[in-house]
């Protein structure tokens, strides 16, 4: 009787386990399940169904290119786009810089001066820009007594006395006619002021010492003692006088001038 209990058990624990799922090791249908080929029942077309496909369909996706770093970001800086551009003009104007520097270097490497040139006559004369205080024109002159006669008066240039040299007659020319060119050319020698009457000025000229020549042996007398050298500029040459010597009434005034009787 017990034996036949037994063996009714083990039957019913057989069914129970025929009737429940299985479960395969990774928690689904078990691989022999999956293995097995299933059909699908085939669907009735209707009018309004798709088309048929094909049974074997092949989807190529392109390939995708490997994950690149994406670039970093510039931040936009206004100084240095205003810098570039600076750089840029820069570099376009470097050829014109360099053939300037090179003309500059070409006259300092020559010692020079600069001249005021005026005419006196005929000749065209010279005196050295850094002797100029400034350039006026003709004014009514004080007449001073027992001066030398080269002398034509005294004028007040903003509260100093200045005397007034005629050149013509300084360097022994032959008075001229006033044309309304004349030009008191005032000179600072040794602090003192001096005025210079001269007929034209005609510019500033620059003598290298190249063009410069010591006084010529031809200037004989007063001429050649208030003379400093000969230059020449463009195809002109400019009698250099010595300041100096023109304002200094020693030089020349026994042998060539006389004095003021009034």
């Amino acid at each position: 009787m017990e034996l036949a209990k037994i063996r009714n058990k083990a039957l019913a624990e057989e069914r129970e386990v025929a009737a429940s799922p299985v479960i395969g090791p990774s928690g689904g249908m078990p691989d022999e399940l999956l293995a097995l080929p299933v059909q699908i029942p085939e669907m009735p077309q209707t009018a309004t169904s798709q088309p048929d496909l094909p049974e074997t369909a092949v989807v190529r996706f392109p390939e995708l290119s490997p994950v690149q770093d994406a670039a970093p970001l510039r931040r936009f800086d206004p100084l240095a786009v205003i810098f570039a551009g600076r750089a840029l003009a820069e570099a376009a104007g470097t050829v014109d810089q360099q053939q300037e520097t090179t003309a500059l270097t070409g006259e300092m490497e020559q010692n020079f001066e600069e001249f005021l040139c005026f005419t006196l006559a005929d000749e065209e004369y010279g005196v050295n820009l850094m002797e100029i205080k400034e350039i006026i024109k003709p004014r009514e002159l004080t007449e001073v007594p027992r001066t030398p006669d080269f002398v034509d008066g005294v004028l007040s240039l903003r509260g100093v006395i200045v005397p007034v040299l005629d050149m013509r007659r300084r360097l022994a020319m032959l008075p001229g006619q006033e044309r309304g060119l004349e030009r008191i050319v005032i000179v600072r020698h040794d602090e003192c002021l001096t005025g210079l009457r001269v007929d034209r000025i005609t510019g500033v000229l620059r003598i290298t010492d190249d063009n410069r020549e010591s006084t010529p042996g031809v200037l004989e007398g007063t001429a050649r003692e208030f003379v400093s050298g000969i230059g020449r500029c463009s195809g002109r040459m400019i009698i250099i006088l010595d300041v100096g010597r023109i304002i200094d009434f020693s030089f020349g005034e026994v042998h060539e001038h006389g004095f003021r009787s009034n």
